[in-house]
């Protein structure tokens, strides 16, 4: 049985959040659903869409070459333009928050220092150390209070929140799952795709919120043609070219 408030969604008329911490993670994780929810007014919020200036530490530069774009600031306005694309498939309104990728955002340093080494200059100087070892970064602290702010404001005009549940520990989405324990109304997790098919929940969030999964298997047909729209992303996301066809699993209390 799915969570009562998707159920609720799926009857249509209901005003739905998808935060996306980026630029293809909540089709990703659940363009199958949203494909379903027709009738309903649905929001993708993207909270990390934008990048940096160089000089880019080895990570973003092998990030750049993975995506065969020259330079940080031509792909990330390819990425939001196909994202756009994507979500207006859905019959869906795209917003983009404009807050840096964790692979791009910098500490305050003399711009000297990170022209010798770039890596002293960035909050999260690699992404295997780093980013992907979910150690979010003290001096996130004031973005992770923003982002909570901006959110609880846009609570009156919405019915239910999908928030992702960090599967795989990116820092980013570390941050945007923690989100979802501030905002006041109904809030349903969604498993991180693909970082599903190889990472488990952290249990000790799921036992402290209390969460309970459930499968969706529907409308996965159309969400291979959604997912290949993210053209920057799709072929280092799936290199061997097949996308799995998974059900998406969501959270909820």
């Amino acid at each position: 049985m799915l969570p009562a408030p998707l159920d609720d969604a799926r009857r249509g008329g209901a005003r739905v959040l998808v935060l996306s911490p980026h630029l293809d993670d909540g089709v990703l994780s659940c363009g199958g659903l949203l494909s379903t929810l027709t009738g309903s007014e649905i929001t993708v919020l993207t909270l990390f869409t934008a990048c940096s200036p160089g000089p880019h530490t080895r990570a973003a530069r092998s990030f750049l070459r993975q995506c065969a774009h020259p330079d940080a600031a031509s792909l990330f306005a390819a990425r939001r333009a196909e994202d756009r694309e994507v979500v207006d498939r859905l019959d869906a309104r795209a917003e983009h928050a404009g807050h840096v990728d964790a692979l791009f955002r910098r500490r305050a340093v003399p711009d000297a220092v990170g022209r010798v080494l770039p890596e002293l200059a960035h909050r999260y100087p690699t992404y295997r150390l780093d980013i992907a070892r979910g150690r979010v970064s003290r001096g996130d602290r004031a973005l992770r209070a923003a982002l909570a702010a901006d959110l609880v404001a846009r609570a009156p005009g919405i019915d239910l929140l999908l928030a992702p549940l960090g599967v795989g520990r990116h820092v980013d989405h570390l941050i945007t799952r923690d989100l979802g324990p501030t905002w006041p109304g109904p809030v349903v997790y969604y498993a991180d795709f693909p970082y599903s098919l190889t990472h488990a929940p952290d249990p000790a969030f799921v036992r402290r919120e209390g969460l309970r999964p459930s499968v969706v298997d529907e409308g996965l047909d159309r969400k291979d043609a959604l997912v290949r729209g993210y053209r920057t992303q799709v072929d280092a996301l799936f290199p061997s070219g097949v996308i799995p066809r998974a059900p998406e699993t969501y959270w909820s209390s």
